[in-house]
């Protein structure tokens, strides 16, 4: 997969797909290039795509059939519309589905990069966060496994803590150094949840905000200046948000 982002195209245009793929290249993005609907909805089944492109008239598109199957299949899929036949009535059907762009062809490259460069690094947002939102769901739920009564009440929990801890900690950071990467790609505001309209804001933040309170109730126990770094960078984060 490409650093900079994965994307599929698709256009019955044979040659608009290719010349279009190429440049897209140049710019350091992977993609593919479908000529219809049918084999669109397959690969992105298959695949880890950051955006779509597509066509508004081509096989397998009619009456945005496949912009619908593909935001129920994928949801969050950013989809870009390209069409040399604009009309109202599309325009319209376009605002209720997850369509970023709606663009007249011929499209001047740099117009269509930069809807693509938007697209890209919102998405990328939005699935950095949701990441970071499971993650941190997850490792609140084995420290309470953790931290509950045992028969031998013996180091095997202390260790098993310490595992779990480590492996989050590491995890975490990843994700947030993913996040601060997307982010910087974009040259909206530095606020996630406003950038990428996300529905998980107040569930991410009370998930923050449980760690920290986890973090700070066993400090006295756990010693570790990691643990301690981390119990900052996400009070930090809260602070921020």
């Amino acid at each position: 997969m490409s650093e900079r982002g994965q994307i599929l195209l698709a256009d019955d245009e044979e040659v608009f797909g290719a010349s279009t793929a190429d440049l897209l290249r140049r710019q350091g993005y992977s993609c593919d290039v479908v000529p219809d609907g049918e084999t669109a909805l397959a690969r992105v089944g298959q695949g880890s795509y950051d955006l779509l492109i597509s066509d508004l008239e081509m096989p397998g598109n009619e009456d945005l059939a496949l912009v619908r199957q593909v935001s129920q299949r994928v949801g969050g899929l950013p989809i870009i519309i390209l069409t040399g036949f604009p009309s109202t009535r599309s325009a319209i059907a376009c605002i209720e589905l997850p369509v970023v762009a709606y663009l007249v062809k011929p499209v001047g490259f740099d117009q269509l990069l930069g809807k693509v460069d938007a697209a890209v690094a919102r998405f990328r947002s939005y699935l950095a966060m949701r990441r970071t939102e499971e993650r941190l769901r997850d490792w609140n739920r084995e420290v309470a496994a953790v931290a509950a009564p045992s028969a031998s009440g013996g180091p095997e929990s202390i260790d098993a803590f310490l595992t779990l801890t480590l492996r989050n900690v590491m995890g975490s950071l990843t994700d947030l150094g993913e996040l601060s990467r997307a982010l910087a790609q974009t040259q909206q505001g530095p606020h996630a949840c406003q950038l990428v309209n996300c529905p998980r804001g107040l569930q991410l933040q009370e998930a923050v905000r449980e760690t920290v309170q986890v973090l700070e109730e066993t400090k006295g126990a756990f010693r570790s200046k990691t643990l301690a770094t981390l119990r900052r960078q996400l009070e930090v984060l809260l602070s921020t948000v």
